[in-house]
């Protein structure tokens, strides 16, 4: 990984002074920063941390911003956090509670710069909770491709990336992999909820769900069941889509960006949850295809 590092550091040296301000690497003397490793370690505790490490796993870049709380002055890092097997991208921050976990991007073998900083970019651009001037958003997306065109291909050649993501079978494996464990309860962990949604809706083997209920109105949201899918908007009646309608019609993104499409049904998730909506689409697809399993 020292190798890697000087590259980074002859980069950051050599980079605009735009470049500079948002790119946090391994070095004691930084262009802009006097606090770039705390910046860099902070990163790591509020990015890294809750998605947990991997064995051996090695910070190689912050490359972002902070949004501060002006009550407490509490900074939350947003951005990516690169490291020797993934990108780890944070959009959330909070100021009362925890932040959503950072999305996991695992590097292989067979990936290209350009494929991964585009992907990477669109999820970054279509979650982002921040507020960001356009000439930062700017030297962020470019700080971004020249980071993991130095460091992609290098980390290719070490032979420590695997040639595919191989996805789980397992439900609740799954559901973590597709960064949806925050929002996609069980029933045990939602049960009070979950058991309103049943009886008011005939659903009564509820595996999963993505409830709310707001004050002075009923439950609602969607819900995943044995037999399918079931969800309700407010002041709607209920809709449900089988495995078997869904394997003929498979779940696609509407235009209108909470609901999903199953034929010409129209399945919603609760205000605020919008962002989840392509994972939970790549989640039910897979079960209906049995590539899940409950």
């Amino acid at each position: 990984m020292q190798e890697i590092d000087k590259i980074l550091e002859r980069y950051l040296l050599d980079s605009e002074h735009s470049i500079q301000e948002i790119l946090f690497i391994r070095t004691d003397v930084h262009p802009v920063w006097d606090d770039n490793l705390a910046i860099l370690q902070l990163a790591a505790q509020q990015v890294l941390q809750p998605a947990g490490a991997l064995m051996d796993e090695y910070i190689l870049a912050f490359i972002g911003v902070h949004a501060q709380t002006i009550i407490s002055g509490k900074r939350d890092s947003i951005g990516f956090l690169i490291t020797n097997y993934r990108i780890l991208t944070q959009t959330d921050f909070s100021v009362i509670g925890k932040p959503e976990k950072a999305q996991t991007d695992l590097f292989t073998t067979t990936q290209s710069p350009g494929a991964i900083s585009r992907k990477v970019w669109n999820d970054f651009t279509v979650k982002n909770k921040l507020s960001v001037e356009p000439d930062i958003l700017s030297a962020l997306y470019s700080g971004l491709e020249s980071v993991l065109n130095i460091v992609l291909p290098r980390l290719q050649q070490s032979g420590n990336l695997p040639e595919a993501i191989i996805k789980s079978s397992n439900l609740k494996d799954r559901i973590a992999e597709l960064g949806l464990e925050d929002v996609l309860k069980s029933y045990s962990e939602n049960e009070k909820k979950y058991k309103l949604f049943a009886e008011k809706y005939n659903v009564p083997d509820i595996l999963y769900g993505m409830v709310d209920k707001p004050f002075f109105s009923g439950v609602y949201g969607l819900v995943i069941s044995a037999k399918g899918i079931t969800s309700r908007d407010l002041m709607e009646e209920s809709q449900s889509s089988d495995w078997q309608e869904i394997i003929d019609n498979p779940a696609r993104i509407a235009d209108k960006k909470d609901q999903i499409l199953i034929g010409n049904k129209k399945h919603i998730v609760p205000a605020g949850q919008t962002d989840k909506v392509p994972s939970l689409v790549e989640l039910i697809n897979g079960l209906a295809n049995k590539e899940i399993v409950f």
